[in-house]
């Protein structure tokens, strides 16, 4: 799939346009700023053409536009950095990265850092150029656009966009040679609307992510400059600070862009990659949701193959957007189910609350387990008591059936989920009585 031809991927009502350069693994993918368009990755004099090609020599890069810029849907609300974090889920499993490398340059280096915090386990390492945990000042942060500032770039957007509006951000001294204004007014128009990238450049520069970072458990290297206009140096440093193991790549002084530097920035970005990385082996606490496909073997013999596998893919299609709607993740299948994994009990149990009505109205009846506990991660596979537990509590079901142990009750309470007690049940292989509870909409 790496011939770099422009493909899909939906996330709920937004899908997404995203490219693959290169068959080498490791997988890099490319998290975008707050603007951006894989359009231009055609077009050699886009400096970041000439870094997409020569990474993709030695590595799998992939790259996206947001929702909002580029290829990818407009949109009528500015995401969030939870939209953001799941929309990079989303190209990650369609492009089938196992464990990728994150690039987050400016704004993508703080969904980079949100993703490493929710979900360490799915990454290999974070490489970060010119970001911070945040863009705007505050009492207890000194460095970045004052209120001021942004309203001063808004201005500019609605006045100037397509104009070169961002080019003396950008470039500094460099804007005023003729040529470099216009040349980047040609790019602006490319990545977003104007009133797209206003939406996008108020809601983008209002995050904040220090609370998290501290979170971080992957190797993670943060590049910058001293000389920064938009991200300074300062910035970039109290993050890799802040971040436990974190390296600071300091390069050349130089404004933003970087475009003088690229060849320096791509070695020191393939040297990152090269660089041997411990497998992932680790425990971490989860939900874990099971669903099984009741009688699947009866109805494969009344049905036949063919009209089967378009129900299994008409199963999987539902499973995989509600699982993204409600902020799961699939850890793998069940012959005719799913294994998936949540961080917040409630969540998990309004998927399958979801799953099973819409399943049946399609003529697929399932059946779902649910249970909390730490799972180990060996390479790709999932192992541990919660994962049995899980496993056995769907087991357990009926039809149309969603059943819980009393972790999922006990941590869910007050979420407005309504359970029904089964009482005590013993589980083949498993060293304690548990007790069960339904999950019902109430």
């Amino acid at each position: 799939m790496g011939d770099g031809r422009v493909r899909y991927v939906r996330n709920g009502d937004v899908r997404l346009a995203y490219r693959v350069y290169g068959d080498s693994e490791p997988t890099l993918v490319w998290v975008p700023t707050v603007f951006s368009s894989i359009d231009r990755y055609d077009d050699p004099a886009f400096p970041w053409c000439v870094a997409v090609q020569r990474l993709s020599q030695q590595l799998r890069v992939a790259v996206y536009d947001g929702r909002g810029t580029g290829l990818s849907d407009p949109v009528l609300r500015a995401p969030t950095l939870d939209d953001r974090v799941n929309d990079l889920v989303c190209v990650i499993d369609a492009v089938g990265a196992q464990q990728p490398i994150l690039l987050g340059l400016f704004t993508g280096g703080m969904t980079a850092l949100a993703l490493a915090t929710r979900h360490a386990d799915r990454l290999r390492s974070l490489f970060l150029y010119a970001t911070a945990a945040r863009f705007t000042q505050a009492p207890d942060f000194p460095w970045g656009f004052t209120g001021r500032q942004v309203e001063q770039y808004l201005h500019e957007i609605d006045e100037r966009w397509g104009e070169g509006a961002f080019a003396d951000l950008v470039f500094g001294e460099s804007a005023q040679v003729p040529g470099v204004r216009e040349q980047w007014g040609r790019v602006e128009s490319s990545l977003a609307s104007p009133a797209m990238a206003a939406l996008l450049w108020r809601a983008y520069l209002a995050e904040d992510v220090r609370d998290v970072i501290g979170r971080v458990a992957v190797p993670t290297v943060v590049a910058a400059r001293p000389g920064d206009h938009m991200v300074p140096y300062e910035a970039s440093v109290a993050l890799a600070n802040g971040i436990p193991g974190a390296e600071l790549l300091t390069l050349p002084p130089g404004e933003h862009h970087a475009f003088d530097i690229v060849d320096l920035l791509i070695e020191k970005l393939l040297n990152f990659c090269e660089s041997p990385c411990a497998a992932t082996n680790e425990r971490i606490l989860a939900t874990v949701l099971f669903t099984d496909i009741v009688s699947s073997t009866e109805q494969l013999s009344a049905s036949g193959d063919e009209y089967w596998r378009h129900q299994l893919d008409v199963h999987d299609g539902i499973v995989d957007a509600l699982l993204t709607k409600h902020g799961g993740r699939r850890a793998n299948h069940t012959g005719d189910g799913v294994f998936a994994l949540f961080d917040v009990p409630s969540r998990a149990a309004r998927c399958a609350l979801e799953l099973v009505p819409t399943l049946a109205s399609r003529g697929l009846r399932i059946r779902a387990g649910l249970h909390v506990g730490e799972c180990e991660h060996r390479g790709d596979e999932w192992s541990g008591l919660a994962v049995h537990t899980g496993a056995r509590v769907c087991s357990m079901a009926g039809a149309a059936e969603i059943l819980c142990t009393r972790t999922v009750h006990d941590l869910a309470a007050g979420s407005g989920v309504v359970f029904e007690s089964v009482g005590p049940q013993a589980f083949k292989g498993l060293p304690e009585v548990i007790d069960v509870y339904r999950v019902t909409a109430g």
